[in-house]
């Protein structure tokens, strides 16, 4: 064995003469020192058994020479401690990310790990985790209301988001060799239906809508089902982001969630390419002009009675169930399935993929396409059409200009 891999243990009550130490009869008897190969200074640690030190003496060894080697302070860390420390490393994190980090950690990644060594953690033992949070038997938050049932996939997803990035974070920090959780198999995702109106449909949703609730509601409607903004964005609009001459309207926020789960005015987008201007419909000018006159820049553009921003989860229960029920909309229909309008509509009046991504604010169009690929028309046949036509045309062209023309 090499000397960096030597584990020796001391008799701290006796000395090699057998005779007593100053120590006889103080603290723990054996006392297990190495070489830290980080430091290269002396470690030690002390047992009262000599069963225990031999134990820790082994396991010491292998980890040294197998280069799993971890200092007592490190071996002490948790999956929980790594977990808060990334957390607290996240660098101005959005609200709603935050929150929803920090309930996937309190209800289901502490409850199972907070106290599990980091060196302990087996892929075994989180494929069997993952499995219990499909079928409702993970240990969970004590608190937590209602009987435990089994997350979706998606939900199983955001509960493996802090504890991967947690293991990750442990990983960088040399806390860990390598991270048990890379490469985890989640349950797989089934997409969910993309459910949109026809143009009748949505006029009839906006009628129903201005009868039922009012004239502000129906024109929500009509923005979100023609131009495609999310109720977020719909929300954080104010007077000033509506550019009647442009024919315009600047999305610069949304309604994000805080820490404590409260609806809050976030400073930008679901994402970067959220930023945007997207193009008023002609037939929406009146009615906005009207929202918008004689009203102060920075005040919102749809107002609660008192002036006030609007409350999603008000408007969804006092609006949106009351005229979804009264238009007799198709199932399934939600305040996204009038963005998944928008977007169908601007594809069946010829809108390419950039057009529709711009409009909605995906980060890419492979977003674009992932979500609406089958509403874009099958042109195979008229791209293959103009494509012979063209060989045709520079075939004949050829042979105008050669002596002797290829044959067909």
């Amino acid at each position: 064995m090499s000397a960096e891999h030597r584990v020796w243990i001391a008799d701290r009550w006796f000395k090699a003469d057998k005779t007593k130490s100053a120590n006889y009869g103080k603290g723990d008897r054996w006392r297990v020192v190495w070489i830290d190969p980080e430091t290269k200074r002396e470690r030690s640690q002390a047992f009262a058994k000599k069963v225990d030190a031999e134990a820790f003496q082994t396991a010491t060894e292998n980890a040294l020479r197998e280069g799993a080697y971890a200092s007592p302070e490190i071996a002490a860390l948790t999956v929980g401690d790594a977990v808060e420390a990334w957390m607290s490393s996240k660098k101005s994190p959005k609200a709603a990310s935050l929150a929803k980090y920090r309930s996937a950690t309190d209800d289901y990644v502490l409850p199972r790990w907070q106290s599990t060594p980091l060196g302990k953690v087996k892929r075994l033992d989180i494929d069997t985790w993952v499995t219990a949070l499909q079928n409702g038997s993970a240990p969970r938050r004590p608190a937590m209301r209602g009987k435990s049932t089994g997350l979706s996939p998606a939900s199983i997803s955001n509960v493996l988001v802090p504890f991967v990035a947690g293991l990750r974070f442990a990983v960088a920090e040399g806390w860990l060799k390598k991270n048990p959780a890379e490469g985890v198999e989640v349950p797989a995702a089934k997409s969910e239906p993309v459910v949109f109106l026809t143009y009748p449909e949505l006029e009839h949703l906006i009628d129903v809508t201005a009868k039922a609730a009012t004239a502000q509601d129906a024109l929500m409607v009509a923005v979100m089902g023609n131009i495609g903004l999310r109720i977020g964005e719909v929300v954080a609009l104010n007077v000033g982001s509506v550019n009647l001459a442009k024919r315009r309207i600047s999305i610069t926020a949304t309604i994000t969630t805080n820490a404590q789960g409260k609806p809050v005015l976030g400073d930008s987008p679901k994402t970067e390419a959220g930023n945007r201007d997207v193009p008023i419909p002609p037939h929406l000018i009146d009615a906005l002009r009207a929202q918008t006159k004689g009203r102060a820049a920075t005040a919102p553009l749809f107002a609660s009675t008192t002036g006030s921003r609007l409350s999603l989860s008000n408007w969804r229960n006092r609006v949106w169930s009351k005229v979804t029920k009264a238009a007799d909309v198709p199932e399934g229909l939600t305040p996204k399935g009038l963005r998944h309008t928008a977007a169908s509509l601007a594809i069946a009046s010829g809108a390419d993929v950039l057009m529709v991504q711009r409009m909605l604010g995906h980060a890419d169009a492979k977003e674009t396409l992932n979500t609406y690929a089958k509403l874009f028309p099958d042109r195979m046949d008229e791209v293959t059409d103009r494509m012979s036509i063209a060989r045709a045309k520079a075939l004949k062209k050829v042979r105008k200009s050669a002596p002797n023309p290829p044959s067909s």
